[in-house]
């Protein structure tokens, strides 16, 4: 009888032994074979551009996900804005995970803000659902200043925003 229990115990170790390895052997081709899903998409560009109206000329670009400008402002009244829309054409919804906005002049006097269209500043962690579209704001002007001490500057403006997927 007892000879007979663990031949009866050997013979389920074995059949667990043998299921577990077709499960695994059945999981391991599964994944290799798996293709991408298409229908998941991280999707994230910059578009429709627009110069505000009164701004100083200037040499601007827009790429897929990032600005570059190159400009001089002769006097303190001067400015440059524009505005661009975030897309986020994908399936999967976005975080803002890192802001760049370098301002490079010769004096570093300057200033910029970053805002939304409704002037809501930009923050990490902001969201853009998918399919939504988000106008942005960038202002680059001459802070006011005690002294009136103004020269013409030469800058550039590099710009991008960096997006995460929310899980």
């Amino acid at each position: 009888m007892k000879k007979q229990i663990h031949i009866l115990e050997g013979l389920i170790i074995l059949t667990i032994i043998f299921i577990f390895s077709l499960l695994t052997i059945n999981f391991i081709h599964t994944i290799r074979h798996q293709s991408f899903d298409p229908s998941y998409m991280w999707n994230i560009n910059f578009s429709n551009l627009k110069v505000t109206n009164g701004s100083k000329d200037g040499n601007i670009s827009l790429n897929k996900d990032s600005v570059f400008l190159q400009l001089e402002f002769d006097k303190e009244t001067e400015f440059y804005e524009f505005t661009l829309d975030v897309s986020n054409d994908g399936t999967l919804d976005a975080k803002v995970s890192d802001i760049n906005l370098v301002v490079k002049n010769d004096q570093n006097v300057l200033d910029y803000s970053l805002t939304y269209l409704d002037d809501k500043n930009i923050e990490l962690n902001d969201l853009l659902k998918s399919g939504e579209v988000k106008t942005i704001k960038v202002r680059i002007y001459y802070p006011v200043q005690k002294e009136k001490i103004y020269e013409a500057l030469n800058l550039e403006l590099t710009f991008n925003l960096n997006y995460n997927s929310v899980i």
